[in-house]
């Protein structure tokens, strides 16, 4: 019963139908692809050469869960076992370097490195078959995926992003 109050309308946001399909039919370009991949494979070159910090680390790490995410989504299918295999290596050298309670690079394996870095690949071949709202809704559901568990949300400006593919 509403004892004569009108019940509340949603609000639609207004949007230009033109920049829906927009957001929703386009592939990243080129450049945006490299915006992207070049400082996770920055991230890859520290870790690889061991001069890492956490929040390089931490980079990778996510791109990983991301693409997890992706392969979860359906939208490209078939690198499950890749991918895990990337995301064990992780945490085994999260483990490795938080031992002593603050990060200090640790040595990696083979197995660890060619996990990553075809991961890394496979990734990539991800992003260029996704459009952009659907690389959006991913990330955003795997944020609030993993602010709700109780993990740490960090949001990097593509200013820090880019000064680490420098």
């Amino acid at each position: 019963m509403t004892h004569g109050r009108k019940k509340p309308r949603q609000r639609r946001e207004m949007r230009s139908p033109f920049f829906t399909a927009l957001m929703r039919a386009t592939k990243h370009t080129p450049e945006e692809l490299a915006s992207i991949m070049d400082p996770m494979r920055a991230c890859l070159k520290a870790v690889r050469e061991g001069v890492a910090t956490q929040l390089q680390f931490e980079v990778l790490q996510s791109s990983m869960v991301i693409a997890e995410a992706i392969e979860h989504s359906g939208i490209v299918r078939g690198l499950a076992d890749h991918i895990a295999s990337a995301l064990q290596a992780c945490s085994a050298i999260e483990a490795r370097a938080l031992t002593s309670g603050a990060w200090r690079q640790t040595a990696l394996y083979f197995q660890e490195l060619d996990a990553l870095a075809t991961a890394v690949d496979l990734h990539e071949y991800q992003l260029q078959q996704l459009s952009a709202s659907e690389l959006h809704r991913i990330v955003q559901q795997t944020m609030a995926r993993t602010a709700s568990s109780g993990g740490n949300v960090v949001r990097i400006s593509e200013t820090d992003l880019a000064l680490m593919a420098a």
